[in-house]
C-alpha cells in the first residue's frame, strides 16, 4: 500500500497510508462521536502522567493526566481494539488478555504536550485515537530523514534537531493543517521493525493542546503467534 492511497473497511472507516518510514496509517470513523464520549465519561481516577518504570511524574508530558480503561468484554475498548487489530495485523490472532494493553485514556489541559518519544518497553503498534477533535501528533522523521536509520534515542533526537512541524516530517492534527483528522479518527503506527528492534523514526510529539485535548492509546505487543505481514 503506497502513501497517500486509502482503502474503506466496513461502511464508514477508511485507512489511509500517511507514511512509509515508519508505517504511518490514519484510520478515520473508527470510533463514533457516542465511543468517544462513552471512553470520556467512563474514565476516572485519573493520576499524573508517569514513566513506565517510575512513580514520579514523567519529565516528558506537561499538564497530563492518565486513566486506564479494561478490555472487558463487550465494551466500546474491546470492540475498535479487535477491529484495530483486524485492519493493521490481519494475519496474528488477536489476544485481548496478552497482546494489547488495556485503554489509556489520556486528557492534557491547555498548552498540555508530550515532547518527542518512543514507544518502547516492546509495544509493536500505537493506536492513538482522537476524542474530542483537539490535538496534534508529529512525526519528525517520517519520510523526510535522508541519512541512515538512528540507532538510539540519542541519534534519533540529534537528527530531529532544527526541525519544525509542517517543514519536516508527519504532522497529524485536529488544528486544520498537515493531515487533518477528527474526533473519531485515530493514528496507527509501529514502533518496532518485523524483528523487534527499535524503529527510531517512529519517535514523536504529542503537541501543546490549544484547548483541553482528550486522546486514547491502545498498545499492541508481540505474542508468540507470528509477526504480521505490514500492510
Amino acid at each position: 500500500m503506497e502513501v497517500g492511497h486509502s482503502f474503506q473497511y466496513e461502511s464508514a472507516v477508511v485507512i489511509e497510508k500517511v507514511s512509509s518510514r515508519p508505517p504511518i496509517f490514519v484510520l478515520r470513523n473508527i470510533l463514533s462521536k457516542d465511543n468517544c464520549n462513552t471512553i470520556i465519561k467512563s474514565a476516572s481516577n485519573f493520576e499524573p502522567g508517569r514513566t513506565l518504570l517510575s512513580k514520579e511524574a514523567s519529565p516528558y508530558r506537561k499538564a497530563c493526566y492518565v486513566a486506564w480503561l479494561p478490555n472487558d468484554e463487550d465494551s466500546v475498548q474491546r470492540s475498535v481494539a479487535n477491529k484495530c487489530h483486524t485492519i493493521l495485523m490481519p494475519h496474528r490472532i488477536f489476544n485481548a488478555e496478552r497482546g494489547v494493553e488495556s485503554l489509556q485514556v489520556v486528557r492534557y489541559d491547555q498548552q498540555g504536550e508530550y515532547v518527542l518519544h518512543h514507544d518502547s518497553n516492546k509495544r509493536l503498534l500505537t493506536v492513538l485515537y482522537y476524542l474530542n477533535g483537539i490535538g496534534e501528533t508529529w512525526f519528525p522523521l517520517a519520510d523526510s530523514h535522508n541519512g541512515p536509520d538512528p540507532r538510539n534515542r540519542e541519534e534519533a533526537l540529534q537528527y530531529c534537531m532544527g526541525k519544525v512541524p509542517l517543514q519536516s516530517g508527519v504532522l497529524v492534527s485536529c488544528e486544520g493543517r498537515g493531515v487533518q483528522v477528527q474526533q473519531g479518527d485515530a493514528v496507527a503506527f509501529f514502533n518496532f521493525f518485523a524483528d523487534m528492534t527499535a524503529d527510531w523514526r517512529s519517535i514523536h510529539a504529542g503537541m501543546p493542546a490549544s484547548s483541553t485535548k482528550w486522546i486514547a492509546n491502545h498498545w499492541y505487543h508481540y505474542v508468540p503467534f507470528g509477526f504480521a505481514d505490514q500492510i
